[in-house]
């Protein structure tokens, strides 16, 4: 496995506002996502990973035109996602220089999609998101898109397996309950899922502070970390501050402690 990579993820609205949110509820309006990826991007960040989170709601993709001026903006790898749904769309997206898209909600309908875009253009340019949280019961379930507009959760394991079996490049495991709220990543979780699959994993929901980070890289081998609120917001308040430099300087000088796990 390769150097994890850090990657800055950015929440869209369906005007293409940049916004952050608590467990998927409460938006705080950012401000404008254009200029905040070319600021990462500048940072040279390992990766950028920008959602529409209304588009499937919506039932629509994310926009073409919006995509096209992130890539402009933009001189680092970039996923996007949010109602893809066809292999139209994601040619589209994929032909406008765009690293990966993710697909997420179209597979309730549509599972085939995975295996069709993997074999179409390359399970490294597909990455599903699967959405993971408790149910009423206690158990740890996941799904495809946003839980309310999902009548279909599976539990974790199973739901990760099916996707590499049918030829995800990557999943993004997006901890729900966690998102937002600063309290660091689900540990066992991760770690779990990353000893049972053979495909890179990226944790997402739940880092507030570098030791967040460090206890999962110490814990498994992850491929990629993402942050939101870490990465945009000043510590302990919701004032923004673009802070993945500091991050990036950190995980650099201290990797030694943890590239054992690592194939460089």
């Amino acid at each position: 496995m390769l150097y994890p990579r850090l990657i800055p993820s950015l929440l869209v609205n369906s005007n293409q506002e940049l916004v952050k949110t608590i467990c998927f509820q409460n938006r705080n309006y950012l401000g404008e996502p254009l200029n905040t990826a070319y600021i990462f991007s500048a940072f040279e960040a390992d990766e950028i990973l920008v959602l529409d989170i209304d588009a499937s709601r919506n039932k629509k993709c994310i926009s073409t035109d919006f995509v096209h001026s992130l890539s402009t903006f933009t001189k680092v790898p970039l996923t996007v996602g949010g109602g893809i749904s066809s292999l139209d769309q994601i040619h589209d997206i994929l032909s406008m220089g765009v690293e990966r898209i993710t697909l997420s909600n179209s597979l309730n309908s549509n599972f085939n999609l995975l295996y069709d875009a993997a074999n179409n253009y390359g399970s490294s340019s597909i990455s599903v998101i699967i959405n993971t949280f408790r149910s009423v019961k206690g158990k740890l379930v996941g799904c495809f898109g946003r839980p309310e507009l999902s009548k279909d959760f599976h539990p974790i394991q199973e739901i990760c397996q099916r996707c590499e079996d049918k030829g995800a490049g990557e999943i993004v495991i997006n901890q729900v309950d966690l998102e937002g709220t600063r309290k660091g990543f689900d540990i066992n979780l991760m770690k779990n899922l990353n000893e049972k699959l053979s495909i890179p994993l990226v944790a997402l929901g739940g880092c507030g502070e570098i030791k967040h980070i460090s206890d999962l890289l110490a814990s498994t081998p992850i491929s990629g970390i993402s942050c939101g609120t870490f990465f945009v917001y000043a510590p302990k308040t919701s004032q923004v501050l673009l802070n993945y430099n500091s991050t990036s300087k950190w995980l650099k000088e201290n990797f030694n402690q943890f590239k054992d796990s690592y194939k460089i």
